[in-house]
């Protein structure tokens, strides 16, 4: 009868303490997760958001293009004076400078537009995931749930099938 009762005991023990740590453990996981979530909205933010034309590489773009623009008006300019060129002719060339500006200018929106769309992507794969891995612990969880209230009702049916009903020895 003793026995019985120390196994009831420990088995209480063990399954409240089990339930404490999983919570414990829980609450850390549950941490994490939202400091990745956290992180990765943040990494969204700032890629999504931010301003394409104002990056290095934008910036060094434009500057190669306004420098070649600059020397190929300038050498318009002197064309224009050896040879007699008229006006028409010299605004033509120039007006070659200014699409090749343009040009440059709707590559670089093109480029932010599929970068966009490649950030946006990779953001959805990861918010997928964290989807799926939370209903990953979620079913885990109730798996360990009925697997812990199955072997808490299995202790109780060994505490009372220990105990002799009526037929206790008296000392």
């Amino acid at each position: 009868m003793v026995l019985t009762g120390l196994n009831g005991a420990l088995g209480l023990y063990s399954g409240v303490k089990g339930m404490l740590d999983a919570s414990k453990a829980s609450k850390k996981a549950k941490d994490l997760r939202n400091r990745a979530k956290a992180e990765e909205e943040g990494w969204y933010r700032r890629n999504y958001y931010g301003d394409y034309m104002d990056s290095t590489m934008a910036k060094a773009a434009m500057k190669r293009v306004e420098n070649s623009l600059r020397k190929q008006n300038a050498q318009n300019r002197a064309h224009a004076v050896v040879s007699g060129a008229t006006p028409e002719y010299s605004l033509a060339r120039n007006e070659q400078g200014l699409r090749a500006m343009e040009n440059m200018a709707t590559n670089l929106a093109s480029m932010e537009s599929n970068r966009k769309s490649q950030v946006d992507a990779m953001h959805r794969q990861n918010k997928n995931a964290f989807l799926s891995n939370e209903l990953n612990e979620l079913s885990m969880d109730e798996r360990m749930a009925m697997s812990t209230a199955g072997s808490g009702l299995n202790l109780l049916q060994n505490a009372l099938l220990g105990v002799e009903w009526g037929n206790e020895r008296k000392r």
